[in-house]
């Protein structure tokens, strides 16, 4: 993708580049007539034109959601068929950015940071909302103490653009649970993919470790996750009892809301388990 720093973005013009992925690219903006930045998320490729309604209708409706661990959109245009969304501009960087794979988070910030991603999913679920790419990559750093989920419903606005190369997927299917894969994602799914980091931060590797994409689809379908402890985490049996748990390749066979998975974690993590999935 060409360097689009300096370009007029609706009323944004582009700063620099903060960061790109598969399916779109982050900017800093500074607004043409306030004194204000903001982060400029440009789509990759063009929306149909049949479909123009359809993605303001759904941008419109996400840009609603409102909660203290929810990157706010305030924001949405086009240039020519070209999506962009303007959101807040947190400049702390990623929980990636700060803790790089191989890296372990000390089970009391992980289950703070946990407990903060979960209400975000929580509350968006009971608004019938499915994040659909919950990955360390999608959770900004506010401060060291709190979080904040983004890419809300970012894969569901960006279906209707023209195709992407298949490799551009690999990130998301890292964190991606078997019936989403299968093209039926449900709450649930975020559940899984949430439990994913938690793994990660906990033992400082994925239990899939495909290198192609077909492998690694094939791998979230089928394989059973190694155990936390056979992978060198030091944690109380019940955590990763709640974990594997969460894991689970049947929907119904993770915890009922993931509500009740933060709960669980977090009273294993202090010695008084729930395993139990409601």
């Amino acid at each position: 993708m060409s360097d689009r720093t300096g370009q007029i973005m609706g009323n944004y013009r582009l700063l620099r580049l903060l960061g790109q992925g598969g399916y779109a690219e982050v900017y800093l903006g500074e607004h043409l007539y306030l004194p204000m930045q903001a982060a400029i998320k440009i789509v990759h490729g063009q929306i149909e034109a049949g479909e123009l309604e359809s993605f303001k209708r759904e941008a419109k409706t996400i840009a609603i959601l409102k909660h203290p661990h929810i990157l706010r959109i305030f924001d949405f245009d086009f240039a020519g068929l070209t999506p962009f969304i303007v959101m807040d501009y947190i400049p702390h960087g990623t929980l990636r950015d700060r803790y790089p794979l191989g890296s372990i988070m000390p089970l009391p910030l992980l289950v703070k940071y946990v407990k903060q991603i979960g209400s975000a999913l929580h509350y968006a679920h009971q608004q019938r909302f499915i994040h659909q790419d919950v990955k360390p990559e999608n959770i900004l750093l506010e401060n060291e103490q709190n979080v904040i989920l983004s890419d809300f419903g970012f894969a569901t606005l960006v279906h209707n653009t023209a195709s992407l190369p298949i490799q551009n997927a690999l990130g998301t299917v890292q964190y991606m649970a078997p019936e989403q894969i299968q093209g039926k994602p449900r709450p649930a799914s975020d559940q899984y993919a949430l439990s994913l980091m938690v793994y990660e931060w906990l033992c400082g590797t994925r239990p899939f470790k495909s290198r192609s994409f077909n492998d690694l689809m094939l791998s979230q379908l089928k394989q059973v996750p190694p155990t936390l402890r056979s992978q060198g985490a030091r944690i109380p049996q019940a955590v990763e009892q709640v974990v594997l748990t969460a894991l689970s390749k049947e929907p119904h066979q993770r915890f009922s809301n993931i509500q009740a998975f933060v709960n669980a974690l977090e009273q294993a993590a202090m010695g008084t388990p729930l395993i139990r999935k409601s």
